[in-house]
C-alpha cells in the first residue's frame, strides 16, 4: 500500500517527513474520486437514460426485430427437427435430439445472432460507461494506495469498531490486516477494496430502488422475481460471456460481472423488509395524511432497515465470492492472485491470497451482523 513498508520505521524522522506527502496524496485521490470521477459517472448515466428515453420507439422496434428474428430462427429449426427425425417405435430407445448441424443453426439463429446484433447496434452506448467507471475505480484505488498503512489500519479499525462495537471483531480485523501486510498482499488488497466498494455502491444504488419498486407493485414483483431467480441460479461463469463480449477483458468487465451476480439479495430483502412492515403501522401513517413518499421514508424504510442491511451483508459476501471468478475477465486484486496461483499450481500462493479474501469476508460479515443485531435491539426499545 503506497511506498511505505514496515521496515521504514527504522528511521522515525524519514517516516515523519513522508507522512505529510502520503496524506496529501490520499486527500487528493479521495477528492478526485468524489469531485470528478463519481459525478462524471452519474452524468454519463443520466445522458444514457435521456438518450434511451428519446430513442425509445426506435429501440422498441429494433428489440421487436431481434425477438422476431430469434423466434423465426427457433421455429424454423424446430420444424426441420420434426420433419427430419425418425418417429417410429424403433426410435423410442433414444430420445430424439437435434443433430449437430441443427444445434449450430439454432444457436446461431436464436441466440448468437440477436446478441451480436445488439452488441453491434448498442455496443458503443454500453461502452460509454467503461471510461467513467474505469476512472472511478482507478481514483478509488489511488486514494487507498496513497494512504500510509498506519492511517489505513487506523481507519479500518475505527470503522469496524463503529459498526460492530466489539473489541473482539476489531482484533480480528487487525489480525486480518497484519496477515495481508506481512505476506505483501496490501496492493492487491487495495485493488480488491476499490472493486468491492464500487460494486457494492452500484448494487445499493440500483438494488434498493428496485426492491422499493417491487414492494409497491405486485405486478412488478411477479415480473422481477423470476429474473432474480435466474440471476441467482445461473452458473456464475455464464455471466462472463456477455460481459466479455460487451466490455472485453478489463477491470470494468469484472466490476459488471460482480454487480450482476451480487445484486439479487439486496433487491429481495429490501422488498421483503418493506412488505413485512405491520399493516397497522402503515394504516396509522396513512390516517395521519402522510403521502406515499412520507410513508416510505418516514415509516417503511426505517422499519425495513434490518432486512435491508441483511441484504447488503449478503450482497457483500456474494461479491467477495465472485471476485475470484471475475478475475477471468480482468478483475484486479486478490482474485487475480488466486487465479495466478491456480495457473501455476502454487498451493502456498493460493492459500495466502485465498485466506486474505476469507478473512476480509469474515470481518465484514461479523461487523454487519452485530450492527444488524444492534439495530433490532434499538427498534425493540423504541417500541
Amino acid at each position: 500500500m503506497g511506498d511505505l513498508k514496515f521496515e521504514e520505521f527504522g528511521d522515525i524522522w524519514i517516516f515523519l517527513l513522508t507522512v505529510p506527502g502520503h496524506l496529501f496524496n490520499m486527500v487528493f485521490g479521495l477528492s478526485k474520486f468524489l469531485v470528478i470521477s463519481l459525478p462524471i459517472t452519474l452524468f454519463h448515466f443520466a445522458i444514457w437514460l435521456w438518450n434511451t428515453a428519446i430513442g425509445l420507439p426506435e429501440t422498441l422496434f429494433k428489440a421487436a426485430r431481434i425477438l422476431v428474428g430469434a423466434g423465426w430462427g427457433v421455429l424454423k429449426n424446430l420444424y426441420l427437427f420434426i420433419v427430419s427425425n425418425d418417429w417410429s417405435w424403433n426410435s423410442l430407445n433414444d430420445f430424439p435430439s437435434l443433430t449437430t448441424q441443427f444445434r449450430v443453426l439454432l444457436n446461431l439463429g436464436g441466440i448468437n445472432q440477436p446478441f451480436d446484433y445488439f452488441a453491434g447496434s448498442y455496443g458503443f452506448a454500453v461502452k460509454e460507461f467503461i471510461f467513467p467507471l474505469r476512472r472511478a475505480m482507478n481514483d478509488l484505488r489511488d486514494f487507498i494506495d496513497f494512504m500510509p498503512w498506519p492511517v489505513f489500519f487506523a481507519l479500518v479499525l475505527l470503522l469496524v469498531y463503529w459498526v460492530s462495537r466489539k473489541i473482539g471483531v476489531v482484533m480480528l480485523a487487525l489480525a486480518a490486516l497484519a496477515f495481508i501486510g506481512v505476506f505483501g498482499l496490501m496492493e492487491l488488497a487495495s485493488q480488491t477494496f476499490s472493486l468491492m466498494i464500487l460494486s457494492i455502491v452500484l448494487c445499493v444504488v440500483f438494488g434498493i430502488p428496485l426492491g422499493i419498486f417491487m414492494s409497491a407493485s405486485d405486478a412488478v414483483d411477479r415480473a422481477v422475481k423470476p429474473i432474480l431467480d435466474l440471476m441467482q441460479t445461473m452458473p456464475s461463469f455464464v455471466y462472463l460471456i456477455p460481459v466479455l463480449i460487451l466490455f472485453g477483458v478489463s477491470p470494468v468487465a469484472g466490476l459488471i460481472a460482480v454487480v450482476i451476480y451480487a445484486m439479487p439479495p439486496v433487491v429481495r430483502l429490501t422488498n421483503l423488509g418493506i412488505r413485512l412492515v405491520p399493516f397497522e403501522v402503515v394504516e396509522a401513517s396513512h390516517a395521519f395524511g402522510a403521502t406515499y413518499l412520507q410513508r416510505l421514508f418516514g415509516t417503511l424504510i426505517p422499519l425495513a432497515l434490518p432486512n435491508v442491511f441483511a441484504g447488503i451483508n449478503q450482497t457483500i459476501m456474494m461479491a467477495l465470492a465472485m471476485v475470484v471468478i471475475a478475475a477471468l475477465v480482468g478483475a484486479p486484486g486478490l482474485g487475480a492472485e488466486v487465479l495466478s496461483a491456480q495457473g501455476t499450481v502454487n498451493l502456498a500462493l493460493g492459500l495466502q491470497s485465498g485466506t486474505a479474501v476469507a478473512l476480509i469476508a469474515i470481518v465484514i460479515d461479523r461487523s454487519l451482523y452485530l450492527y444488524g443485531e444492534r439495530m433490532q435491539q434499538h427498534r425493540k426499545v423504541g417500541h
